[in-house]
């Protein structure tokens, strides 16, 4: 009888232990709209059309500290993080011409890459064959790529290369809407 409450006893304390230690890591998924009011428009560039416009945007903060605490994670837990889309929309202003010349059939070609200095730059996203019709939404294709050592960093820096397909009438500046998922270790 001793022998059975002492075995009782051990099992309990291991699976009490056991819960308490049970700490599996944390999948988040972010969506956010980033907007790139004065950065992120395509220009009236005076480029050849069979050259690439490299626009770079400046240094901003990537802040995922408030988003990770509501799952009980930091920017220092972070075992993963990768884009599931991006997406490009074009902001509609109000030129008396915006319905013919805002959109994306313009261009032929974009790509995506995000920078940090000490890490590198690297390519996220891209579209290679921009329909030649009226498309204000791009939908880009996604880079495989592990983006954990840029989203622990305080700032980042996103480059486009983009070829226009002919020339444009106006600036078209644009907003970025993504999903992020973030698979952290909880705090």
């Amino acid at each position: 009888m001793k022998y059975f409450r002492l075995s009782a006893l051990i099992v309990l304390i291991t699976l009490f232990s056991a819960c308490k230690k049970d700490k599996s890591p944390t999948e988040i998924v972010i969506e956010y709209p980033i907007f790139f009011a004065d950065q992120f428009e395509v220009a009236l560039d005076t480029v050849a059309l069979s050259e690439y416009i490299i626009r770079e945007s400046f240094a901003f903060p990537m802040d995922l500290d408030t988003e990770l605490s509501k799952q009980g994670a930091s920017k220092k837990s972070i075992k993963s993080a990768k884009l599931m889309f991006l997406k490009l929309q074009v902001l509609d202003y109000a030129y008396p011409d915006s319905n013919k010349y805002c959109n994306f059939k313009d261009l032929s070609e974009m790509y995506m890459d995000i920078k940090y200095d000490g890490i590198g730059q690297d390519l996220i996203a891209s579209k290679s064959l921009i329909p030649d019709t009226r498309t204000k939404v791009l939908n880009l294709d996604m880079a495989d790529i592990e983006l954990k050592n840029y989203f622990q960093q305080p700032t980042i820096q996103m480059v486009f290369k983009y070829k226009k397909r002919r020339q444009m009438h106006n600036i078209m500046p644009y907003i970025i809407i993504g999903r992020l998922k973030v698979i952290a270790d909880p705090i």
